[in-house]
């Protein structure tokens, strides 16, 4: 129990204190929860994705989901995400990268990151959101948007492992250490499987395999790129590594959910 809550603290602002901090290996344990929590905090956001829809037009509710989702996090991730972003193009060397990142003022790459992340998910928000206009009042309509961003949440807690499996941490010690060099391969590809299996279910209204892959393939391929291009500039994976590939996840499973939606046109008068 101790390791779900654990998680509970990694992923979200939930007012969780021990009285003794958690273990290694429970930090460790707490990787296989993710996706439950994933699945709570999604399935919270889908509500209120849900309920949203009833308290002004899209631009407002696309403000309101976004404004609850890093209310409900804490903006850790979105904090690791622009930590990144300063530390991949304000360095030299695989150390001075590492340094900056540790830094706790936000420079000139951060903040330009976290812009486009914040706006990117704003924008795919908005466009699943007014997208469902069209159809407004079928049991469909009412929650295809709030499926599509639970599940964003739900493939974003399993995909982050798949950037973690066999990594090497480059500091000598870190919060994230324990659970990077403990998560294997095996994992990994159970979770990503799982991952594929949510973004399938996203597009059940289509009929199309395709539509399935065109939803998890891009967020897929954009996790592997992240862990290529952290391995290869920092030498391993940090704890803002992981954080910045759950915001990875998110903004591209919506843009692509977007896309889709766009192109497929799933939901008709």
């Amino acid at each position: 129990m101790k390791s779900f809550l654990t998680a509970l603290v990694f992923l979200t602002l939930f007012p969780i204190r021990f009285r003794e901090s958690p273990s290694p290996t429970v930090v460790a344990q707490s990787r296989f929860w993710y996706p439950l929590v994933g699945l709570l905090l999604g399935l919270v956001l889908g509500g209120w994705t849900a309920l949203s829809g009833r308290l002004g037009e899209p631009p407002l509710q696309a403000f309101l989901i976004l404004l609850a989702w890093v209310g409900l996090t804490g903006a850790l991730h979105v904090d690791g995400f622009c930590d990144l972003c300063d530390g991949l193009f304000g360095g030299q060397t695989a150390q001075d990268r590492l340094r900056i990142m540790k830094d706790p003022h936000l420079g000139t790459f951060g903040l330009v990151g976290g812009v486009l992340l914040l706006l990117g998910k704003f924008v795919a928000l908005h466009s699943v959101v007014r997208g469902l206009g069209s159809a407004t009042g079928t049991p469909l309509s009412v929650y295809y948007g709030a499926w599509v961003v639970c599940a964003a949440v739900l493939i974003s807690r399993c995909l982050v492992l798949c950037v973690a499996a066999k990594s090497h941490y480059p500091r000598p010690e870190g919060t994230g250490k324990v659970l990077i060099e403990a998560t294997s391969w095996k994992e990994a590809g159970g979770f990503a499987v799982l991952a594929a299996g949510v973004a399938w279910s996203t597009a059940p209204h289509y009929s199309d395999w395709g539509v399935a892959i065109g939803l998890f393939a891009p967020t897929f391929l954009a996790v592997i790129l992240l862990r290529r291009i952290c391995q290869r500039r920092l030498g391993g994976i940090t704890g803002d590594c992981l954080g910045a590939a759950i915001e990875l996840c998110e903004v591209i499973f919506l843009i692509s959910a977007a896309m889709v939606q766009r192109i497929a046109s799933p939901i008709s008068s």
